[in-house]
């Protein structure tokens, strides 16, 4: 099966530009000819030219059909776009940003050059379609400024405790041996003035069949999607079974790859995700484990059994210690189970254990004759592809910094004084 996500490369847009060029000679003509304002955002102006050229840029890039609904739902999210980045730019000013034009070609050659195609090339086979390269040079302009300005007001301030750290590793541990995916994503928020999540369904649905096409998942993603990700043209990277959010989870574990998911319904918003590659993985993690029991008869016992195990576990202090930590305490005892891997361990013993840190007592788990706390006295991950403290460390504050940049703009927009046709 095709990939999807990088099926369409520069070349291939280049050659429909060609094809593509007479079809939009209509919208064109008023793209060239019209200098009206169609939103004013704060101080700045978004013409009509302005807004038919980013229109006919992602119509082109992505290679959609022209009929009067593709129109309207591009130039819709068009306009949008326009307004962020007037946004963007905006707050760059007054952190007296200024971003060079040789950064701007850099950017926009890292999009372009895949296939080795040059800025110029490009801009030709653009303007013969009636499409100025400034389009482009624009968005890009903007992402950078805003960058900057995230990183500065945010990266400072954005703290990766070693408790999270801890907790994506037991996370990784327990998912150790379970395939891998990298994924995409284009997340279509069902915000009001798409029409809520009816509107977010039909445009969700407009990607999939757009993808199915031949129009490139990235593009889409980086002009549409709503998610953190869109910026990297909705590529989250890889991730384990089980680390993204359950409807996400479940999804991709019935793609192939270089498979498209349906629409995915979350609260606030509809996914669509993109199976990239994957791989199944060598890993595996070893638990050296111990635990504190409490037997009993029958379940009339069993509260007194948690108060029991609750004592045991305040007093405990380190699994060398273990049993003089507990020899006190009436009715508990300690066990030593040594090392086990976490193939051999049963799936509620392993959603307990991602709980639980290195040097923790576990929260107890019911059998039928005794509760059971199992202390992790050491975990170890073997095998291949397996994350280090600080690349954990740097995925989640990218993870951050998206959610921070996505919190900022929004407060930008309410604050903001913006009127459209």
């Amino acid at each position: 099966m095709q990939n999807l996500f990088f099926k369409t490369s520069s070349k291939a847009i280049l050659a429909g530009l060609a094809v593509l060029g007479a079809s939009l000679q209509p919208m064109l003509v008023n793209a060239q000819t019209s200098y009206g304002i169609e939103a004013v955002v704060n101080d700045d102006v978004v013409t009509t030219f302005d807004l038919r050229q980013r229109a006919l840029f992602m119509m082109v890039t992505q290679g959609i059909e022209l009929t009067e609904e593709s129109q309207k739902r591009i130039l819709a999210q068009a306009m949008k776009n326009l307004i962020d980045e007037k946004l963007q730019i905006q707050e760059s000013k007054k952190f007296d940003q200024t971003i060079s034009d040789e950064e701007v070609n850099r950017g926009v050659q890292r999009i372009i050059s895949r296939n080795g195609v040059s800025i110029e090339e490009f801009a030709t086979r653009l303007a013969q379609a009636g499409i100025s390269i400034s389009t482009l040079k624009d968005q890009v302009r903007s992402e950078i400024a805003w960058e900057r300005i995230i990183g500065g007001l945010y990266g400072s301030r954005i703290r990766i405790s070693d408790a999270q750290i801890d907790e994506t590793l037991n996370q990784v541990s327990a998912n150790a041996d379970k395939p891998s995916y990298r994924v995409a994503e284009i997340y279509i928020e069902a915000s009001p003035d798409i029409g809520g999540m009816e509107g977010a369904l039909e445009g969700a649905s407009a990607m999939i069949e757009q993808i199915k096409e031949g129009a490139p998942f990235q593009i889409l993603a980086r002009q549409f999607s709503s998610a953190p990700s869109s910026a990297n043209g909705g590529d989250v990277g890889w991730v384990k079974e089980g680390e993204l959010r359950d409807e996400l989870n479940e999804a991709v574990k019935t793609l192939e790859k270089g498979q498209v998911s349906p629409p995915i319904t979350v609260p606030g918003g509809v996914y669509v995700i993109a199976l990239v590659d994957k791989r199944v993985s060598t890993a595996e993690t070893f638990f050296t484990l111990k635990q504190i029991n409490y037997k009993f008869q029958d379940d009339s016992e069993l509260p007194k059994a948690k108060t029991t195990i609750e004592t045991a576990k305040k007093a405990f202090k380190s699994c060398e210690t273990i049993a003089s930590d507990i020899a006190g305490i009436d009715g508990v005892f300690s066990d030593t189970m040594g090392e086990i891997k976490s193939s051999d361990l049963t799936e509620d013993i392993i959603a307990i254990l991602s709980k639980t840190n290195v040097g923790e007592v576990s929260e107890p788990l019911i059998t039928p004759n005794a509760l059971i706390a199992l202390v992790v006295c050491d975990r170890q991950i073997k095998g291949s592809n397996i994350p280090t403290r600080d690349q954990i460390e740097n995925r989640l504050l990218a993870q951050q910094e998206a959610l921070a940049s996505k919190r900022h703009l929004r407060n930008l927009r309410r604050k903001a004084t913006i009127v459209t046709r």
